[in-house]
């Protein structure tokens, strides 16, 4: 593996994808609390763990791959704002992350927004719905312009 290979763990990456992370995980968190303060809670425990437990640790298998150790943050930001090539890790299962990601952190809170507002229509639900919309297009316009 040549050095240009390694992930370069820079503060500014660091900073935007933990950033992103938090923005996305906060919103999802007061999307499901406005629901039911329960779900909100399960939701923040469920969606921390498999962000920063199970992806953190797929991504960092060997400090091998990154020039300075960061336990894989800076891999895991590289997944969020949009890298569809992280050294060390498969094409596919960068994608699989991608994948997962959107799903927990937009699909589930934006469908019990969805099925909440029809219910009973308030500004929170549609700004909260909005602030997802608007994190998860960052994410994906990055995603398509790293290609």
């Amino acid at each position: 593996m040549s050095v240009e290979e390694k992930v370069e763990a820079t503060k500014s990456l660091l900073a935007s994808g933990i950033l992103l992370i938090t923005v996305w995980v906060a919103l999802g968190v007061a999307a499901c609390w406005l629901i039911n303060l329960y779900l909100g809670v399960f939701f923040l425990f469920f969606s921390v763990f498999v962000v920063l437990v199970v992806l953190r640790r797929q991504l960092c298998s060997s400090c091998y791959y990154c020039k300075s150790c960061t336990k894989g943050f800076a891999k895991l930001s590289l997944v969020f704002l949009g890298a569809n090539h992280i050294p060390g890790i498969g094409k596919w299962s960068v994608y699989g992350m991608s994948t997962t990601v959107y799903i927990i952190l937009t699909v589930i809170p934006a469908a019990l927004l969805v099925n909440s507002m029809l219910e009973q229509f308030t500004l929170i639900k549609g700004l909260l719905l909005a602030g997802l919309a608007a994190v998860t297009a960052c994410s994906l316009v990055a995603r398509i312009r790293n290609r």
